[in-house]
């Protein structure tokens, strides 16, 4: 049940070879192994696209595009993942990175107001920029490890109740 909820909401195969950005991974794109659909592939995927998801890159889901190839992960799962961080939920995840790595590297934290303006942002963006990297980097690790984690757990837990209902359902021989 969890498997074919989860496959209603990932991207299409057929969309992602049509999509002109990931035209160079053709190639890759058409073997089977970033498709399927399984407890190691998907869990491979989550941990790939909760990883990028909090690097601040444009580049996203073509950096988890790329590390579902080279780790046989399932890729429409990865970019889903990717899309935690999106144009309405970017701002407050990201100023949360930046804060835990301000406050990590005892800096000073600008308040929002402050980083809300191009002129500031672009004046203090080396005061910002290490921060921001150091707060993504420990969010990312963290998240794509608990969240790996999670979809293990609960894809085993999920098999093991289903047998043992199968087994509940069959009467035993006498």
């Amino acid at each position: 049940m969890a498997k074919r909820f989860l496959q209603r909401f990932m991207p299409k195969k057929s969309k992602l070879q049509e999509s002109k950005s990931f035209r160079f991974l053709d190639r890759w794109l058409h073997k089977a192994d970033v498709w399927h659909f399984n407890r190691r592939y998907a869990a491979r995927g989550v941990l790939i696209g909760m990883f990028f998801a909090f690097i601040p890159l444009p580049t996203q889901m073509l950096f988890a595009c790329i590390g579902c190839i080279f780790a046989r992960a399932n890729l429409p799962l990865a970019i889903a993942c990717v899309w935690i961080t999106n144009p309405l939920t970017m701002g407050p995840v990201f100023y949360a990175c930046y804060k835990l790595g301000a406050f990590l590297m005892n800096e000073k934290i600008a308040a929002v107001q402050e980083l809300q303006t191009a002129d500031w942002f672009s004046n203090n963006f080396h005061a910002v920029i290490e921060p921001l990297f150091l707060g993504s980097l420990i969010c990312a690790v963290i998240f794509a490890a608990v969240s790996y984690t999670l979809v293990d757990i609960l894809w085993r837990w999920h098999t093991v109740k289903k047998w043992h209902n199968r087994r509940l359902r069959t009467p035993s021989p006498k």
